[in-house]
Order: C-alpha cells, then sequence, then structure tokens
C-alpha cells in the first residue's frame, strides 16, 4: 500500500497527460525510465562526494552551499544529461514545447516518487513502532512538496533543452532548477519552523515554470 501510494502522483500525471492531452504512452514510459536510470548516477555521486570543508563557514551557510551543490547542482545537472534522450522530433508540432515539458514532468516524477519509495522503507521500522498512519502522513505530504519540487525542476530543465534546440538557449532557466532545488532542500532539512519556507520555495517553482514556459511559447509577452 505504501509503495502504491509513493507512485500515485506518476501514475495519475501519465494518466492525465495520456487522456487530457493526447500524450503518447510509450513517450511517457520512456520518460520514466529515463528518470529512473538518472537515479544512479546521482546516487553514486552524491554517497561517494567528499564532505565540504566546514572551514571559514558558518554552519548555516555550510548546510546551504551542500545543498546547492549535492542536490541542486548535481541532481539538476544529470536530469538535464538524460531530458537529451526523451523523444522530441515526433511531437505535436502546434504544442511542442508543452508536449516535451509534460514528459519532462514525468522524468521528474518518476525520480521524486523511487526517492519517496527509499523513504518509506527507511523509514518503515519507525512507522511500525509509532502507527503506520504518521508513515503515510509523512509521504503525503512528500507527495505536495518533494514530488512537486522534482517535478517543476525536471520541468525547467526540459524547457532550457527546449530553448536549446528551437531558440536561443536559456540557461538561466538551468539555473533556476539549481538554485530552488538547492535552497528547498536546505529550508527542509531544519526541524523546526523554519522547514515551512521549503513549502514557499515549492510554489515559487511552479510559478517559475510557469512563467519560462509562457517566455518560450510567447516570447512577444517578455
Amino acid at each position: 500500500m505504501g509503495i502504491a501510494l509513493c507512485f500515485l502522483p506518476l501514475i495519475l500525471a501519465i494518466v492525465i497527460f495520456s487522456t487530457a492531452f493526447k500524450l503518447k504512452i510509450t513517450w511517457q514510459l520512456i520518460a520514466v525510465l529515463l528518470g529512473l536510470i538518472a537515479v544512479l548516477p546521482i546516487s553514486f555521486i552524491q554517497f561517494f562526494l567528499p564532505e565540504l570543508p566546514g572551514i571559514g563557514f558558518s554552519p548555516i551557510l555550510h548546510a546551504l552551499l551542500k545543498s546547492l551543490l549535492l542536490y541542486g547542482l548535481i541532481e539538476e545537472l544529470f536530469k538535464t544529461l538524460i531530458l537529451i534522450f526523451l523523444p522530441h522530433k515526433n511531437l505535436t508540432e502546434s504544442h511542442e514545447a508543452r508536449d516535451f515539458l509534460q514528459l519532462a514532468f514525468v522524468a521528474g516524477l518518476a525520480l521524486g516518487c523511487f526517492e519517496s519509495v527509499v523513504y518509506y522503507f527507511d523509514h518503515l521500522q519507525i512507522a511500525n513502532s509509532r502507527g503506520a498512519t504518521l508513515l503515510y502522513g509523512q509521504i503525503a505530504v512528500r507527495i505536495m512538496t518533494s514530488d512537486v519540487i522534482h517535478m517543476m525542476c525536471t520541468g525547467l530543465c526540459g524547457l532550457f533543452i527546449f530553448s536549446c534546440r528551437n531558440k536561443p538557449s536559456r540557461v538561466s532557466f538551468l539555473i533556476i532548477a539549481v538554485l530552488l532545488h538547492g535552497i528547498y532542500d536546505f529550508f527542509a532539512g531544519f526541524a523546526n519552523s523554519l522547514r515551512w519556507f521549503s513549502v514557499a520555495v515549492v510554489l515559487m517553482s511552479i510559478i517559475e515554470c510557469r512563467i519560462k514556459y509562457s517566455a518560450l511559447t510567447n516570447p512577444e509577452k517578455e
């Protein structure tokens, strides 16, 4: 039940994109596979990357730099690389940007949902001792925060790839994805009320993704 809940956002996204936007299932499955493939190098590098030296840094600044490098830069760079292999030659011409963005969303959700599964197993014993309802509640929170930030930041990376292929490249899209993801993880790591700032970052990522998409599809409005 817990694993199914972790993958619920991905399943819903595929159903919505397939029915409402006629996005091919095969393309979305490729996006899912690419998202899962990205987990391997990201996890490998994050596990073996040496700890950042703390000399001259306050603990807060050290945590921020670690989040920006470890979760922001590394994850978004690898997600950008795997998005190069998304289907793009046969997308609907009138909705090419929209379709590619949706495929990027699916890839990001696949990665985010897999992380939620790992989280589920890591905390299963704790949940059993405290009651399963607590764990399901935590998974629900991850769906609304971690999954969304992965989805939106991957969407921004996808828009960057799209801009490189079709219009003047917008490297700022990638930079924003790195910053948003890093800052989100920075605030999410707090155990006190500062943790709620991560929700504001999630909302900001949704707004930024919408703005950047509009900038690509309606450049005259910039």
